[in-house]
Formats: structure tokens, C-alpha cells, sequence
């Protein structure tokens, strides 16, 4: 069975898409190899990063503590992993085989993964946040002739992470910042905190051409992350679409809105512009 798919972002940057449909990212530098993520950790993601590449990873980071960005750690044995501390409690609530099973079969319809072919033997074991190295804002990763810089971004969780690569003119925005942000969890920011998060990373828009993410397309213009600060100011000026979501991605005690309209079945904006929130009263 097939568990991972990849392509080349550039000669330096290369997306990997687990079974789930999540996107994680293999760096060379010219002395050391990062990935940034691990995924939903079904299949080997190290023997297929060995067997397509000859490579192996250096160092890991993660963007933050989802199932789905950081279960596949264990398996790269001695390899150090970052992680930003404030997301410990969230890994380690999200590193349940049958809470990843579930969540591979609720993205079958779009991947087409054939999840009644997973078995529980090809689950990575949970990895224990304890062990994670702290990473922190403005921290950098010296992989030769590439570097990556942590910039601490709390809004879709507390200890989320975008990345930086400042020689590649790219930053992973991950779950930071994208076409349906999420803000409806226990871990998650305020609108406010948030949106001061985004305006935090405008300071670096000057570092960056390119914005590659986790999921769908995992790529978007330069325009994202003004078109979702503008989404913030709405929200917080009541001033949005404040459509109630029926059909939730995750269950919540409160009713969850999304901020601007869609075409149905999609994520795509009735006014063209990318990039969307979806929220709840108390996060505001």
C-alpha cells in the first residue's frame, strides 16, 4: 500500500503527503537535513524518505501539537525534535491510534485513501512530548546554506510555528494562516491574540516571496496573510458573514461560523479572495 506521495518545491524543498493528505517538508542544506512535521503517523515516512532519497533526517521540527503534523517523530530514533512547549499538552492528547484512524477516514472522500487497508501494526507509537526540545521564537536552524527561523505565532494552537527559510525566500505558514484557519479548539487564540500574531508576521513579509502550507494546495500568494488579517478586523468588528458551520471538522461544545461566504462543497471565497477563519463567540 501506498502511504506517501511526494513533489519538488525547489532543489532544496520537498513536500511529502502522507495517507491522511497532510503535507510535511524534507529540507537539504548542504551539512544537515530537517523535516518540518512528521504526519499522521501510518507507514514508515523515515523508509520512505531513505528508500526515494538515500536521505534521513537531521532534525525535526514541528509546526505544532495536531494529530496530523506530529505522529510520525518516534520512528526517527535519536533524531532531535522541536516543538514549542506550549503545545506538550496538545501532542500528547492527540497521539490516540483510533483518534488518527478516524481522522484518516473523515479525508478519504478527497484523498482517496483506502483506510479499510490499514492495519493497527503500521501505526508509529506515540512519541512522548516530554521529550521534545523546546523551540522558540526566533530560533534558527543552521542546515547550511539554509536556515530556518522559528516564528511563534499562537492563534490555531498556542504553540504554533510558522517557518521561515530565508535563503529560499519561503515560510511554511502550516496551519498558521490559510483558507479555513481554525479557531474553535481549547488550544486555540483568540481573534484578537491571533490577528496580532499575523500582524507580528507582516514584520517579515519583506523575507518571503513564497507561502507553502500543510493541506490542499499547500501553497497561496502573498496576498493570504493581509486578506486574513482583514478577516480578523471583521470578525471583531461583527462586521463578517458569521455563517453558522453545520457540517463541523471537529466537535465543539459551541456553534462554530465561518467568516466569509463559500461556494458549497468548497473553500473558496464568493468574493475570489483567499483565505478564510472559522471561529467561535468565546474566541473572540
Amino acid at each position: 500500500m501506498n502511504f506517501f506521495t511526494h513533489e519538488q518545491v525547489s532543489e532544496r524543498i520537498l513536500r511529502i503527503r502522507d495517507i491522511s493528505g497532510t503535507a510535511v517538508y524534507l529540507l537539504s542544506g548542504d551539512q544537515k537535513t530537517a523535516l518540518l512535521d512528521t504526519g499522521i503517523g501510518i507507514g514508515s515516512l523515515k523508509e520512505y524518505i531513505y528508500t526515494s532519497f538515500l536521505k534521513t533526517a537531521d532534525l525535526i521540527i514541528l509546526t505544532h501539537g495536531h494529530l496530523d503534523h506530529v505522529n510520525g517523530a518516534a520512528e526517527f530514533y535519536g533524531v532531535p525534535v522541536y516543538l514549542h512547549p506550549a503545545d506538550r499538552p496538545l501532542m500528547r492528547r492527540h497521539t490516540d491510534a483510533g483518534k488518527r484512524l478516524q481522522y484518516v477516514r473523515q479525508n478519504a472522500a478527497y484523498t482517496g485513501a483506502e483506510i479499510s487497508a490499514v492495519s493497527r501494526d503500521e501505526m508509529i507509537p506515540a512519541f512522548d512530548p516530554e521529550e521534545t526540545l523546546p523551540l522558540s521564537d526566533g530560533q534558527i536552524f543552521d542546515l547550511g546554506g539554509l536556515t530556518v527561523e522559528a516564528i511563534h505565532t499562537p492563534g490555531h494552537t498556542q504553540g504554533m510555528s510558522m517557518l521561515l527559510l530565508r535563503e529560499e525566500r519561503t515560510i511554511l505558514f502550516g496551519d498558521g494562516c490559510g483558507v479555513g484557519v481554525l479557531l474553535i479548539e481549547d488550544c486555540a487564540s483568540t481573534v484578537t491574540e491571533y490577528r496580532r500574531s499575523l500582524k507580528k508576521v507582516k514584520t517579515y513579509e519583506a523575507c518571503y516571496d513564497r507561502i507553502l502550507r500543510n493541506h490542499g494546495t499547500c501553497s497561496s500568494s502573498k496576498e493570504l496573510l493581509d486578506n486574513v488579517i482583514d478577516v480578523c478586523e471583521e470578525i471583531l468588528a461583527g462586521k463578517d458573514d458569521h455563517i453558522p458551520v453545520k457540517e463541523a471538522p471537529l466537535a465543539c461544545r459551541e456553534q462554530i461560523y465561518l467568516a466569509k461566504a463559500v461556494r458549497p462543497g468548497t473553500q473558496l471565497r464568493l468574493d475570489g479572495k483567499e483565505g478564510n477563519v472559522m471561529y467561535i463567540k468565546s474566541k473572540i
